[in-house]
C-alpha cells in the first residue's frame, strides 16, 4: 500500500511539472506571437512613412487593434538632410504588462530633386 501511494505521490509531482511546462510554452507562444505582428506594425508603418514626402514626415502616433504605434521624427542637425526616426510598438498582454517593440532607422533627402 506504501508502495502504490509513494508512486501516486511522484506521478502527481511529475504531472505536476508538465502542466506548468505547458503553461509557459502558451504564455512564450502568445508573447512571441505579439512581439511578431508588433514587428510588422513597425514595419508597415516605416514604409507607409518611407511613402511620404521628406518634408512632410514627423512626429505622431495611431492605435491598431490593441497596439499602440508612436513615431518620433528628429531632424539630425549635423547632417540637415537626414531624420532619425524611432518607431515604438506597444501592448498589455493578459496580465497587463506593457510590451514594447522599438525600431530605428533614418531617413535621408536626395541632394536632387529636393521634395
Amino acid at each position: 500500500m506504501l508502495e502504490v501511494m509513494l508512486a501516486i505521490a511522484i506521478t502527481a509531482v511529475i504531472l505536476s511539472f508538465i502542466g506548468m511546462a505547458l503553461i509557459s510554452a502558451a504564455r512564450l507562444n502568445t508573447l512571441s506571437s505579439a512581439q511578431n505582428e508588433a514587428g510588422n506594425l513597425a514595419e508597415k508603418k516605416i514604409e507607409e512613412l518611407r511613402r511620404y514626402s521628406y518634408s512632410t514626415i514627423e512626429s505622431g502616433s495611431d492605435n491598431i487593434d490593441d497596439f499602440s504605434r508612436t513615431w518620433i521624427v528628429v531632424d539630425n542637425m549635423g547632417k540637415p538632410r537626414i531624420k532619425d526616426v524611432e518607431l515604438t510598438v506597444s501592448w498589455f498582454d493578459s496580465k497587463h504588462n506593457q510590451h514594447n517593440v522599438t525600431y530605428h532607422t533614418v531617413f535621408y533627402r536626395n541632394a536632387y530633386p529636393y521634395k
